[in-house]
């Protein structure tokens, strides 16, 4: 019978057992010292990561010395405005832009030529008021003589009141607004302390005007240009000091960059406002006071077109007083042109008026120094002449075409009469110097002439 269980096979001689060790097994069994890499840089296995090492350093300082070398010939070739502006840290702060605002002028005549326009604009300057000329935009283009321009619709107004009183009923109020819509810069204009003036920028035709509103009406004005591009106006004296402030001029705006006011002090501790304006140096400047307003007056160089002789001149109609809802700048309509009775009219009363003209030059140097006299009868005397030229200048017909220049004249020999008076109470030699401004004035070649 077979034995159920199976029989496991027997293996004749000496069996073994393997043990598993690794180095530092085997030195603890047999118990010897522990080795110390000396160097492992050296391993054959390193020698790739060396190389890679070495190739990064390599390409770091050939970038460094490509930027560096880049920097030096960047900085030594290209122009430092462009070089400041490629860098935040190297702009200046942001300075703010002067605030602008609608201007008001006043036209006194339309001509179609700029001569003639320039012979009105000179009358009316002679008087001692801001007068230009223009011309106006368009296929059909007139020549305008104006006054002003102005800040505000009441100095516009009472202008446009004294000009009629001249014999300029006609003048209408022309607004200005090129620059009232311009971007302003975020920051303050003016400070809220009462010591700084206020600064606007008005557009005009042909021209900006800077207006500097003081704390007071100043008793002293005075203007400089120090070198080409720099315009410097000392204004006061004021009651406090006003702090330093600047502005730029805005986009679009070429006949001045920026503007600056400081506090100039005077003996007696006056401070006087210092403004400086740096403009281009083809810019012309003129400055005028109203009342509080300092203005300077901004313009373009004069080109060549108003050498053109003169021909017919064309008067702005009398219209109705214009207010501030219904002032526009374009409202002047054209009279007719004088046909040949006007002509004739006009060429008789400058027959009439010329021993008239020649009389009032004859007495120009005795009025001059009887006014300096101080003596009543020098006064009573000269007086009687102008007396007998107010009787004949008032006798006379005047056609329409020299209404203005025959009123002007009457008006300055009233003047003439009234510095004359024993009663006078003013200056008596600054009178009569204004006075023969008048008389320039009236005596001038006439604005309207016929049309070859």
């Amino acid at each position: 019978m077979l034995n159920s269980r199976a029989q496991r096979p027997e293996v004749s001689g000496q069996q073994y057992a393997v043990v598993l060790v690794n180095e530092e097994q085997l030195s603890q069994l047999m118990k010897r010292p522990g080795m110390r890499q000396v160097n492992s840089r050296v391993l054959a296995q390193d020698a790739y990561s060396r190389y890679e090492k070495l190739k990064r350093r390599i390409t770091a300082a050939a970038i460094v010395m490509l930027v560096l070398v880049a920097g030096g010939l960047a900085w030594i070739f290209v122009p430092q405005p462009a070089m400041a502006s490629m860098f935040d840290w190297s702009k200046p702060p942001a300075i703010p832009t002067l605030y602008t605002g609608a201007s008001f002028s006043v036209t006194i005549a339309s001509a179609d030529s700029a001569d003639a326009a320039n012979v009105a604009a000179s009358r009316v300057r002679g008087l001692g008021l801001p007068a230009f000329t223009r011309r106006s935009p368009g296929k059909y283009q007139v020549f305008q003589a104006m006054v002003g321009p102005f800040a505000s619709l009441d100095e516009a107004e009472k202008t446009q009141r004294n000009l009629g009183g001249l014999g300029y009923r006609a003048a209408r109020i022309f607004v200005d607004e090129s620059l009232r819509t311009t971007p302003r810069g975020e920051q303050p204009l003016v400070d809220a302390s009462a010591a700084n003036p206020g600064v606007l920028l008005l557009g005009a035709p042909d021209r900006v005007s800077l207006v500097f509103e003081m704390q007071s009406e100043p008793r002293q004005v005075n203007s400089s240009r120090p070198d080409g591009t720099t315009l410097q106006i000392d204004a006061g004296p004021m009651v406090a000091p006003a702090q330093p402030q600047h502005w730029s001029a805005p986009d679009g705006v070429h006949l001045l960059h920026t503007v600056s006011i400081e506090t100039l002090s005077a003996q007696g501790a006056l401070n006087y406002v210092r403004a400086k304006i740096a403009l281009p140096e083809f810019a012309k400047a003129n400055v005028r006071t109203e009342g509080r307003r300092v203005y300077v007056d901004l313009t373009w160089p004069l080109d060549g077109e108003n050498a053109r002789a003169p021909r017919r001149m064309t008067v702005i109609q009398e219209g109705s007083r214009v207010g501030a809802a219904a002032a526009t700048s374009e409202s002047a309509s054209a009279a007719a042109t004088p046909g040949p009775a006007a002509a004739g009219e006009a060429e008789r009363y400058r027959a009439e008026i010329e021993p008239i003209h020649k009389r009032v030059r004859e007495v120009r140097p005795f009025y001059l120094s009887a006014v300096q006299s101080g003596s009543p009868d020098v006064y009573a005397a000269i007086d009687q002449t102008f007396a007998s030229l107010e009787t004949s200048i008032s006798a006379m017909k005047v056609p329409p075409s020299e209404v203005f220049q025959h009123q002007l004249l009457l008006q300055a020999t009233q003047a003439a009469r009234q510095g004359l008076a024993a009663s006078f109470p003013g200056d008596r030699l600054a009178h009569a110097q204004k006075t023969l401004v008048l008389f320039d004035g009236a005596m001038a070649a006439p604005v309207v002439v016929a049309e070859p």
